[in-house]
């Protein structure tokens, strides 16, 4: 198959089509088509309406999108996340091999099946639990009042213009993540970059010069977490890392490489989700002014417009997952070995599920937190909750302190289909002082 390249200014075109498994419509997935980055959702459309499983020759699989099937999948136990179940092709064949070459990779929980990932999950579970992190909300809101006094120190208090992402949205989670974990608060913009490198790394279609920079970047991650993972483990701290390090049940304990390789994906986990919602999130509230306003009027309603907003436009677009026998999905059969993207973005916006105002954001959508963004069954998010709290206070501080929101140029997207989100959001707004 050959490979998608990109160029200097973006990812190389590719054209896939298909026809439809009805033999009705021309259907296609072509996530490096003009426009996908900016608005992927046109091509969802049309794929549940007219293939909903899809058989990508692009990514070597069958991309899933509509809710029902993406759920029925994700709570699927018979279903596996370890590509070595997936019948070979391109596109596993030399992930196969890049995983030779950095077998740690392999070590996430989220590439493992029970037992192995029960074990894992279990160990690391008690950090994450809803009440432990609901113990953190002081120092995150603490954080996020700097991070507007910072805001208004640089641009005044008047009317001003900001990347609310650059700004505010992308370097905020790394921080509050590595001072849970007890990192140097330095360190925080090599972690930015480092966390960007791993989110790449989970697309299947990526050029070579992307792959071998970012496995530069994971590599001088790996070895600046193992220094910091043999300090805590000879002089453990009141933090988060102290706590994975010496995480025990019933005399077990992480592995080092196990404990490395879960490390790098909680940054993953606790940066890209909370990042991308709120930069997404504001700009569907700012060109859904009623909504925004509804908002601002009625703060009771925040909790569940987050939910909405993960429904709308939240980051993960699509879970891999490996057929271990025969596999009926909607009205195909799939064979044990086949590889699946299934869509929770696309099933977020299926109109069979949420009605015909499934594309428009609705603050008191009273089933909005049915949505599939953090997953479901066994492989539900750990990192949820914080995500939520994080999101939660940032959203807070920008109905009290960012008045008049508005946009103040094109809102730009990355280019990456399984995790996406904005890389700026240049807005105008009035920084408020601290609401007293």
């Amino acid at each position: 198959m050959a490979r998608a390249e990109r160029g200097p200014n973006g990812p190389a075109r590719r054209a896939e089509s298909g026809i439809g498994m009805s033999g009705t419509a021309a259907v296609g997935f072509d996530p490096l088509a003009e426009g996908f980055a900016a608005s992927p959702y046109e091509q969802y459309e049309q794929l549940r309406d007219h293939d909903p499983v899809h058989r990508s020759e692009l990514l070597q699989g069958w991309v899933v999108t509509r809710f029902e099937d993406v759920g029925r999948l994700l709570r699927d136990t018979s279903v596996s996340s370890d590509i070595h179940h997936a019948t070979p092709n391109p596109l596993t064949i030399m992930e196969l091999e890049l995983l030779t070459e950095q077998p740690r990779a392999s070590r996430t929980v989220v590439l493992m099946d029970d037992p192995d990932h029960a074990r894992i999950r279990s160990l690391m579970a008690e950090p994450f639990r809803p009440r432990e992190i609901e113990q953190l909300r002081e120092r995150v809101t603490t954080r996020i009042d700097r991070a507007i006094d910072r805001l208004r120190e640089q641009h005044g208090g008047g009317r001003a213009e900001i990347d609310l992402v650059g700004e505010f949205a992308y370097p905020l989670p790394v921080e509050i993540f590595s001072e849970m974990l007890g990192m140097p608060e330095e360190d925080s913009p090599r972690f930015r970059y480092w966390a960007q490198c791993v989110a790449r790394m989970v697309d299947p279609i990526m050029s070579t010069a992307e792959r071998e920079e970012c496995t530069r970047g994971l590599d001088d991650m790996y070895a600046y977490l193992e220094e910091q993972v043999d300090r805590k483990r000879a002089h453990p701290n009141d933090d988060l890392l102290s706590a994975l390090v010496h995480a025990e049940i019933d005399g077990e304990r992480l592995s080092h490489e196990d404990l490395l390789a879960q490390l790098v994906t909680l940054y993953l986990a606790g940066h890209e989700p909370t990042a991308s919602l709120i930069g997404a999130g504001t700009l569907a509230l700012i060109r859904e002014p009623d909504q925004l306003a509804h908002l601002r009027q009625d703060r009771d309603l925040l909790r569940n417009a987050l939910s909405e907003l993960l429904r709308f436009d939240g980051p993960n677009h699509f879970v891999r997952r490996i057929t271990t026998r025969p596999t009926v999905v909607g009205n195909t059969d799939l064979p044990g070995g086949a590889v699946i993207y299934a869509s929770p973005a696309s099933a977020n916006r299926d109109p069979r599920r949420w009605g015909d105002d499934a594309d428009h954001v609705r603050v008191d959508r009273s089933d909005a937190s049915q949505h599939l963004q953090f997953g479901a069954g066994v492989h539900a998010c750990l990192g949820s909750h914080l995500a939520r709290l994080q999101a939660e206070i940032a959203f807070t501080a920008i109905l009290d302190r960012l008045a008049h929101l508005e946009l103040a140029g094109t809102p730009d997207w990355g280019n990456r289909m399984f995790i996406r989100g904005l890389t700026a959001l240049p807005i105008a707004c009035s920084i408020r002082d601290r609401v007293a």
